[in-house]
């Protein structure tokens, strides 16, 4: 009896092991990893194996001073048939790339948010809706929805890296994305990258992410079976 007792309970403690080693880890994103820049990428719609180019994204890093504190700042400006006009303007701390604000308009409505040690505060406005106020405790860790493919980027990716990521959108709530490293690809004009499969909020998505510069040279979002959204980085030579 005692020898059985004792092999159950080895195991239940091989089990719990695999059960923790398969978890994701939480994120551990430098932005110093990041190079500061402005990408432009390509937006296409692929139906049925068709693509059309709908419009395009450019994105800017740089940092800005904030309280004394340099801060690692995002200008997302998005011109797509497909996905409307927006203008994305995210701060973050710079090592740690935590949300400091977000401020976010778009044809779908705006979001204005500030994050406080332990809350998020702010408002968004939805077409035809009353405006919302966002008073939202959060413990610490958690990151923007908007910034998921900087954290990515910023991570320290390598072959099976996993991370499980908690996020807040004024718009949509928290959510935990989840990543994995699932492989290298050369891409053509862009050299070495990580293949990083996606799980937003329920969107599959996957990202290629330069190993030498970390930059996103490709980007989808598998919508459905039949349909895709492309994101692509022009090569060198070329520009949106």
């Amino acid at each position: 009896m005692h020898r059985l007792c004792f092999s159950s309970a080895i195991v239940l403690a091989i089990f719990a092991s695999s059960a923790r080693a398969q978890t994701p880890a939480g994120p551990q994103p430098d932005g110093r990893r990041l190079r500061l820049s402005v990408d432009s990428l390509d937006v296409y719609v692929v139906q049925l194996g068709q693509s059309r180019r709908t419009g395009f994204l450019v994105d800017r890093l740089d940092t800005v001073r904030v309280d004394g504190e340099t801060m690692l700042r995002r200008i997302r400006r998005t011109a797509d048939a497909m996905l409307g006009n927006s203008v994305d303007t995210l701060v973050h701390a710079l090592a740690t790339l935590q949300p400091r604000s977000v401020r976010s308009y778009s044809d779908r409505g705006t979001e204005r948010l500030d994050w406080q040690t332990s809350r998020v505060v702010g408002v968004v406005e939805e077409p035809e809706s009353l405006e919302r106020t966002i008073d939202s405790p959060l413990p610490g860790g958690w990151y923007s929805s908007a910034s998921f493919d900087l954290i990515l980027r910023a991570c320290p990716l390598a072959d099976g890296y996993g991370v499980a990521v908690p996020t807040f959108s004024g718009h949509q709530g928290s959510h935990v994305l989840t990543a994995k490293v699932t492989g290298s690809e050369d891409v053509e004009g862009h050299g070495e990258t990580w293949r990083v499969e996606a799980d937003f909020a329920g969107l599959p998505v996957t990202f290629w992410i330069s190993k030498s510069s970390r930059r996103l040279v490709r980007q989808i979002l598998h919508v459905s079976p039949v349909l895709q959204i492309m994101f692509v980085a022009p090569t060198v030579g070329r520009s949106a």
